[in-house]
């Protein structure tokens, strides 16, 4: 087995396309390796429409970046065929390494995408050497395709709660599935209030779901999601989660406290004793 099939093979490129040359440059910072792949001579290829194999009409000159080869930047590139249909007329073939209109091989990109799920995305695009609007553009790719293949038919149950996005006032409203455990996640949109419910449940009619069928519905006791989930989840019994009743309570009990302070300030060894875990226990 010569060099060259051993990039073949690393590479997962199979006949009719052969390695017909390889470059490394040292000129540059980090090196690059250039990997130019032709198709063999006489070759028929599929069009990407009906399947129908036929000749090459003519070429185009493609690049995509692919994974490092050591410590080096590589490249592929090839004169990718167009060819004539008799249905569909002339059409650029997919080549298997790469997606439609992307600049990144297949490897590539889940090599990106195995480091988003564990990091931030610039910090994962500092790690492959992108830009990270180009990382974006294949994040918000794969994860537009997984969305489109969302089935919330069984969704009976869900939770909300807005969140900071950024500091100041810039908020998104998160929606996830109270009954699954594992990637719980649904729906996240910008903002917050009753027009975020009404958003879900656009989305829920979009991806084989029923407003109607949603029977409960987990939030805060803020105004604008308990009117939201009335209008646009009309079945949902609201259900107020503890961890927001405990802070209402809590706020209360302290603003009673800062109030018999300025009238008749407590004792200095009782007042903080309401607030202990101990002296508190009772309450709950």
């Amino acid at each position: 087995m010569d060099g060259n099939e051993i990039l073949l093979l690393g590479l997962g490129i199979q006949s009719p396309w052969k390695l017909m040359n390889q470059h490394l440059d040292t000129s540059k910072q980090p090196h690059e390796l250039h990997l130019e792949v032709k198709a063999e001579r006489g070759s028929k290829y599929a069009c990407p429409e009906c399947g129908q194999l036929c000749k090459a009409h003519d070429f185009q000159e493609k690049t995509w970046r692919h994974l490092n080869f050591f410590q080096h930047h590589c490249y592929i590139h090839a004169s990718v065929p167009r060819v004539k249909c008799s249905e569909h007329g002339v059409k650029l073939i997919d080549v298997p390494w790469a997606r439609k209109g992307s600049a990144f091989t297949l490897l590539f990109e889940q090599a990106a995408l195995t480091l988003v799920r564990e990091m931030p995305v610039n910090a994962a695009a500092r790690i492959i050497e992108i830009t990270d609007k180009r990382l974006w553009r294949i994040v918000d790719h794969y994860v537009g395709q997984a969305i489109e293949q969302f089935d919330l038919s069984d969704v009976k149950a869900v939770g909300l709660d807005e969140t900071a996005s950024k500091r100041g006032h810039n908020y998104v409203t998160v929606f996830i599935d109270m009954e699954r455990r594992k990637e719980p996640v649904l729906f996240v949109t910008s903002g917050k209030g009753k027009q975020t419910v009404a958003e879900f449940s656009d989305f829920l009619k979009t991806h084989k779901g029923e407003p109607s069928v949603i029977q409960e519905a987990v939030c805060d006791m803020s105004p604008a999601f308990l009117t939201g989930i009335k209008e646009s989840l009309p079945q949902a019994e609201v259900t107020v989660d503890w961890f927001h009743i405990v802070q209402t309570f809590t706020r209360a009990l302290d603003e009673v406290r800062k109030r018999e302070g300025r009238v008749k300030p407590l004792p200095k060894h009782l007042r903080w004793s309401v607030l202990k875990r101990g002296d508190a226990d009772h309450l709950t």
